[in-house]
């Protein structure tokens, strides 16, 4: 089913690693801390990669969805054979409005990307660019104004503010640094 989305809308969550036996399963490898919103919605929107111009997302339904390790595997209503599970590979994203609400002060990782980053001098160390995970900590994918990407760890030490109202995330954090 193919259905015209505004992709302001969407988040997204996990990417599709292929398939998962013989019968159309799906395996699935979520998106840091936010994997786990795959199981908030029985409803996602694919989007093949590599992305094409004027390629709208796809709906999907999902009918199950268990852990397999780090992963998941899900059983898609859409696909059913190993052939189209493996020709599945992209973006999974779930629509923002089929998520629990948020409480007053938690966020989305997505919602950082495109804050500036200041120190506690004021200077602007970049823009974030994404949030990762190293197994440790999360940590705050920064774009620094020269165009190298560095990481901050999103502990307490180094993460003073986020100010949404700013569009910014302030740091303890030195340019020297990078």
């Amino acid at each position: 089913m193919t259905e015209n989305k505004n992709t302001d809308e969407l988040m997204q969550v996990g990417r599709t690693a292929g398939a998962y036996g013989v019968r159309g399963w799906v395996r699935v490898v979520p998106m840091g801390r936010q994997g786990d919103l795959l199981f908030e919605s029985d409803r996602w929107w694919f989007l093949p990669y590599p992305r094409k111009p004027g390629v709208s997302p796809r709906l999907l339904t999902v009918s199950e969805l268990k852990a397999h390790g780090k992963d998941f595997i899900a059983k898609i209503e859409e696909i059913h054979t190993r052939e189209e599970a493996m020709a599945l590979k992209g973006s999974l994203l779930v629509d923002r409005n089929d998520l629990p609400q948020l409480q007053e002060g938690d966020y989305y990782d997505e919602d950082l990307v495109g804050l500036s980053v200041r120190n506690l001098q004021d200077e602007v160390l970049g823009e974030v660019v994404g949030v990762t995970d190293n197994g440790a900590q999360d940590l705050l994918a920064v774009r620094a104004t020269e165009g190298d990407v560095f990481y901050i760890p999103m502990v307490e030490a180094y993460i003073e503010a986020i100010d949404f109202d700013q569009s910014s995330v302030i740091v303890d954090w030195s340019l020297d640094w990078n």
